[in-house]
């Protein structure tokens, strides 16, 4: 599961590792020592400084529903190409969450196309 992540966001992520610290959320962004945190990061945007979004370790919350349903269909058929589509939807859901997503717009047609599949899976 870690890796499956790891892999679809590359370098966009400094790493990926199981939350000790999520409850209600299945993954939040966490941000390295020696690194701006996000309210510094939101400042310079405000600003309008040009800021790419930072290269944050990803955590999973593995007792999440959605991170335990998206484990158990990573096992059952690792090639659905909905998966990735999940895995990205859920690191830009964190970017937009901590005030850091540079185009949230960009999420619209992932978000309707991940609505098809839930709609056709439910069939």
């Amino acid at each position: 599961m870690r890796q499956r992540f790891a892999d679809v966001l590359g370098e966009r992520v400094i790493e990926v590792r199981e939350s000790r610290m999520l409850r209600d959320h299945p993954v939040r962004l966490a941000t390295p020592e020696g690194q701006l945190d996000r309210n510094m990061q939101r400042v310079y945007r405000m600003l309008d400084q040009d800021v790419d979004a930072p290269r944050r370790i990803l955590e999973l919350n593995r007792n999440h529903p959605l991170i335990g349903n998206l484990a158990a269909w990573i096992g059952t058929d690792p090639s659905a190409p909905v998966i990735d589509q999940v895995v990205e939807q859920l690191y830009e859901n964190a970017l937009l969450l901590d005030g850091l997503h540079p185009n949230p717009a960009e999420m619209v047609s992932r978000i309707q196309s991940l609505m098809e599949a839930a709609t056709r899976r439910a069939e």
